[in-house]
């Protein structure tokens, strides 16, 4: 196997509870931040800069490099706001339940995995068009112009080892560098030890459920 067949960058899915303790964390550090710059400001105001340049410089350089952390992390965990609130606005789904997935329709099963799934981590994705596609459902790609290569099987039996192998087949005839098999049934034992070890990623009903709930890691 050429490495290739690695670059691809996999998202990184995290809960989206962890925004709200990485929110007020930045809260208090700001605060912290302000409290210095505050103490740093009425001592130069008062004293000067002479009278304990000691305890002066070390504030200052305390505030310059709490501020460069502080809006750093303002602007990672900005982005991620302003992307769940772009699609709480237009994501007509939300985070589905393993029922409400099998319900939905093949084609909207798809789509729900190409906006829902890749589009909100960031990546650009494609939904293919309901024809012969050669077993691609949905196209990825990151921010290098990688190809990840897709498969959605809305199914609620279990998936097995022939058709991983069909899509690692699919994944190195188009020249993709990644490949993901969803689904909402299960995956077979088989299916998992085939695919360990290559660029796949398997994801049963229950897994598709979580990251459906999930925030850009990116």
């Amino acid at each position: 196997m050429t490495p290739h067949t690695y670059l691809f960058d996999p998202p990184r899915w995290q809960p989206a509870r962890s925004l709200y303790p990485r929110t007020g964390a930045l809260f208090a550090g700001s605060a912290v931040w302000v409290v210095l710059y505050g103490w740093l400001g009425y001592r130069l105001w008062t004293d000067g800069l002479t009278p304990g340049i000691t305890l002066n410089l070390t504030l200052i350089g305390a505030c310059i490099v709490l501020g460069v952390l502080i809006v750093w992390g303002w602007r990672t965990l900005g982005n991620h706001w302003l992307l769940r609130l772009q699609f709480w606005r237009r994501d007509r789904w939300g985070g589905l339940s393993l029922d409400q997935l099998q319900n939905l329709s093949p084609g909207e099963f798809e789509e729900y995995v190409t906006r829902h799934i890749f589009e909100r981590q960031g990546y650009r994705a494609i939904n293919t068009p309901d024809v012969k596609d050669g077993g691609i459902d949905v196209l990825v790609f990151d921010g290098q112009g990688q190809q990840a290569v897709v498969q959605c099987k809305r199914y609620r039996g279990t998936v097995g080892e022939p058709v991983v192998r069909d899509l690692y087949g699919t994944m190195i005839g188009n020249g993709a560098t990644y490949a993901y098999l969803i689904t909402t049934g299960e995956i077979s034992n088989a299916a998992y030890l085939w695919a360990s070890g290559k660029p796949i990623e398997l994801i049963d009903g229950p897994r598709l459920v979580q990251l459906g709930r999930t925030i850009a890691g990116r």
